[in-house]
């Protein structure tokens, strides 16, 4: 099932199957390892929701509720 990043419930995985915002915005994206048909997993929230930390390539990396919910991601046995 494809769902937006920031529907992805804490500690369930995706694959990244597309990524929908501005060429700046994806490229600083891809820097970090967020590339289309990489893994990742959502490790926490902040208390207020938003940023959420994912785990993409070993590396922590914590995105606004804003920008997540332009990655779309596979999402296995939701």
């Amino acid at each position: 099932m494809v769902k937006c990043l920031d529907q992805v419930t804490i500690g369930k995985k995706g694959t990244i199957e597309a990524i929908q915002t501005d060429h700046v915005t994806k490229e600083r994206l891809e820097s970090l390892g967020l590339i289309k048909g990489v893994e990742i997993e959502v490790v926490r929230k902040s208390p207020l929701g938003s940023p959420k930390i994912f785990r993409c390539l070993n590396t922590l990396v914590a995105l606004r509720n804003d920008i997540s919910r332009q990655i779309q991601v596979e999402v296995a046995n939701e």
